[in-house]
């Protein structure tokens, strides 16, 4: 049985870089059976779950985080929200997705609530034939505006995000590029070995003298209801579309599209929640 899966937060030794490692294979693997992905459409999720699950370490306390990207070469839809307690949901719509390119283009959309905002933060940014894993360094430079770089393994279900942190005012500034490469091959040696026990990731970092500071548990758990769902079908009632109770037909199944739950919605449930379908 695989273990829960978790962000970690480390720091180097000179306190200019915090690195957030992803140990996501349980993650992963709980995605994978929930949505039953071909071959090609689990190379663009596995890649956009693993990267973007890095930016919880930038969340502030309360904070929802939503990720979209809307890719029109190769055509696929794929959605990402998340929050700072781990918890987060995600699907993939794709018709005939071909081979993974090695490019995409399209848009990435970015959407983060703060419980004390009047209004969500939003931003979108342009893709032309970005790769599937830089699309969130795209994202952290010119939405974010912070100096970070992003590393998904191809050996295991981890990733990692070197972060550069805020500078005194009498610092000189390091060179991130630099950093990265001298702590990329250490770090991908680390993730070749899939280790997933907390005291051996711990250890392994700190052997390449990068001090552990905390961790973060990380799980797919969708919020969604029956309520919810009823909230959904009544809105689409009340546009007048389509008819979708007939005498014969008293009640329709609604499926989320994260989780993949099924809801048995009856005309009674409208009609008791609204009193504006007709």
């Amino acid at each position: 049985m695989l273990k829960q899966s978790h962000l970690y937060t480390f720091i180097d030794p000179g306190k200019k870089f915090a690195l957030y490692f992803l140990e996501g294979q349980k993650l992963i693997h709980d995605l994978v059976l929930t949505h039953g992905l071909q071959q090609d459409s689990f190379a663009y999720f596995r890649s956009t779950v693993l990267s973007i699950q890095l930016i919880m370490g930038l969340l502030k306390h309360g904070e929802y985080f939503c990720y979209y990207i809307d890719s029109e070469s190769p055509y696929f839809r794929l959605k990402i929200e998340m929050n700072t307690l781990g918890l987060m949901r995600g699907m993939i719509y794709a018709d005939n997705l071909g081979p993974a390119s090695d490019k995409i283009s399209g848009q990435v959309r970015l959407v983060k609530f703060h419980p004390n905002a009047e209004m969500p933060y939003q931003s979108t940014i342009s893709l032309t034939d970005v790769g599937i894993n830089e699309i969130l360094n795209q994202v952290l430079s010119k939405s974010y505006q912070v100096k970070s770089r992003v590393f998904v393994s191809e050996k295991s279900d981890q990733s990692f995000m070197l972060h550069q942190l805020p500078l005194s005012s009498n610092e000189e500034p390091s060179d991130l590029n630099e950093a990265f490469s001298n702590y990329i091959t250490p770090i991908k040696e680390i993730m070749s070995k899939g280790i997933t026990d907390q005291l051996s990731i711990i250890k392994a970092f700190k052997k390449i003298k990068f001090k552990f500071l905390a961790r973060q548990p990380v799980e797919f758990k969708c919020g969604c209801s029956k309520k919810q769902m009823i909230d959904n079908v009544k809105k689409y009632a009340n546009s007048g579309d389509d008819d979708l109770f007939t005498p014969d037909k008293k009640d329709i199944e609604v499926i989320c599209e994260y989780c993949k739950t099924k809801y048995r919605i009856t005309e009674r449930d409208i009609r008791e929640t609204s009193t504006d379908y007709h």
